[in-house]
């Protein structure tokens, strides 16, 4: 309502409520006024006036109280909705205790022995990389010979990712290549699990004949001169899909990677079968819906279980592998790994890191935590990483977890992420494309996400036990040994 100007009405109605506020003692009675000769003949008068008056006192009363009466169910509209935000954040919490900053921490010592003990490789223990390193170049060049007959994938030199962990990347055979696409809107509602994958088209280049007998593949055994055509000329090329290939999805362009897996394990049954008289132990494949997951059995009964995956390089430092038991209706997507990259990272920023930090031992501690440790690496003071630190840092690293668990949010550390091209240089299609979040199936799937908050939680309430039984079981057995 717009401000009314003060009239004879108003002033009335400010006379009532002044008069409703006087003190009981100083009110006038009724009884106590008496009306004078001149006053009762003007009361006839006056009467049509405060008639009037009331009629347009009772108008403002009753603006008067709609507003109030509106403020009031706003306010509660507001109490009401700011109750429910607080009951909500009430089960979060439950659900949420930040049991992470109540874990009694581990003294410096305890942890270090921890690591030194059950963490880091010990020398007497690298023997295995030795042995697989010396084995893999030998079944390598087994497989090679298998795929040259039967016309198939060639197999690049393999890479040791860890001890027990070696890539085997194969491309194409000429004049065929691999061309990958990231982003396929027909994936948009299967990418699940899958945050950060592509498809592997496989292309050929043909010739673009236009109809002219020389241009053909054959041409050239025959002899045939074109007057059409020059010798030095160069024939014109197309680069076509591959739609009959045997490793890619029936009637599609697209590497397959169940296919895959069935070329790669029997090309290493048949390597095997090559070599095996050479050594004195068996190998076998663990599980049939991984490719290369391996086994060496010696006649002692010791055995070595290690992984041969198959992988497609996207540049140098970046590739495509297989995700074991992934959905069949994701065959065609590749997971993209980006470990090449994280290892540069640690490696450049552990430059700016205090003398022996302790980012290290957390991250070998803490294995499955990579991504995390990399997010608080960028956003904490390198002075914080001392090695005294340790078990500060770790559970900052836990509390972390907890929050991105709380949150279901958990940003990969590299691909969408500014502060990561500060430390190494990414390619502009990492660094330029959107964040991805990797607890993206714990929003979908509600039952991944009970779940993994259980073992995070069991995790945290006996890291402190588990910790401390093996360090005394360490000290029993240094003890039994003297």
């Amino acid at each position: 309502h717009p401000p009314k100007q003060t009239t004879g009405e108003d002033v009335q109605a400010d006379d009532f409520f002044r008069d409703l506020n006087r003190p009981q003692g100083t009110r006038v009675k009724p009884e106590e006024v008496v009306l004078s000769s001149k006053e009762q003949s003007h009361l006839h008068t006056k009467t049509s006036e405060n008639e009037a008056s009331d009629a347009a006192w009772e108008r403002d009363f009753i603006w008067y109280i709609w507003n109030t009466c509106s403020i009031i169910s706003i306010i509660r509209f507001f109490r009401k909705y700011l109750g429910r935000n607080s009951q909500m954040h009430q089960e979060e919490t439950f659900l949420f205790p930040g049991i992470a900053a109540q874990v009694p921490l581990l003294d410096t010592d305890t942890l270090q022995r921890f690591h030194s003990k059950y963490v880091r490789v010990p020398s007497s223990k690298m023997w295995k990389e030795e042995f697989l390193e010396g084995f893999a170049n030998d079944l390598l060049d087994a497989m090679r010979t298998v795929s040259d007959k039967n016309g198939g994938m060639v197999i690049e030199d393999f890479q040791m990712v860890d001890v027990c962990n070696i890539i085997v990347p194969f491309t194409p055979p000429d004049p065929c290549s691999f061309q990958f696409l990231f982003g396929n809107n027909q994936a948009s509602d299967l990418q699940l699990d899958m945050q950060v994958c592509g498809q592997i088209k496989l292309l050929e280049k043909r010739a673009a004949t236009d109809g002219c007998p020389c241009q053909s593949p054959d041409a050239e055994d025959d002899d045939m001169v074109c007057l059409l055509h020059c010798g030095a000329e160069k024939v014109k090329v197309k680069v076509c899909d591959v739609f009959d290939d045997p490793l890619c999805v029936k009637d599609s362009p697209f590497l397959s990677k169940s296919k895959v897996i069935r070329w790669f394990q029997s090309t290493v049954k048949q390597a095997w079968a090559q070599i095996s008289h050479k050594y004195e132990f068996e190998l076998n494949i663990r599980y049939i819906d991984a490719p290369g997951a391996l086994v060496v059995r010696f006649r002692s009964g010791k055995k070595i279980s290690f992984s041969m995956n198959p992988v497609v390089k996207f540049n140098n430092d970046a590739y495509f592998f297989i995700t074991p038991c992934s959905p069949t209706n994701l065959d065609t997507f590749w997971t993209l790994s980006l470990t090449n990259y994280e290892d540069s990272f640690f490696k450049n920023i552990s430059k700016t890191l205090p003398e022996n930090s302790c980012h290290s031992q957390i991250l070998e501690i803490e294995f499955h935590f990579r991504a995390t440790l990399m997010h608080l690496l960028l956003t904490t003071e390198a002075s914080q990483w001392k090695p005294e630190q340790v078990a500060y840092r770790l559970q900052d690293l836990l509390v972390f977890m907890e929050r991105s668990l709380q949150k279901k949010l958990l940003h990969h550390a590299l691909i969408g992420n500014p502060l990561a091209g500060t430390v190494i240089q990414l390619p502009a299609y990492f660094t330029q494309a959107e964040s991805v979040n990797l607890f993206h199936p714990l929003v979908v799937h509600n039952c991944i996400y009970r779940c993994a908050l259980m073992h995070f939680q069991e995790m945290l309430k006996n890291a402190h036990v588990i910790i401390h039984d093996y360090i005394e079981q360490c000290v029993d057995n240094a003890e039994c040994s003297v």
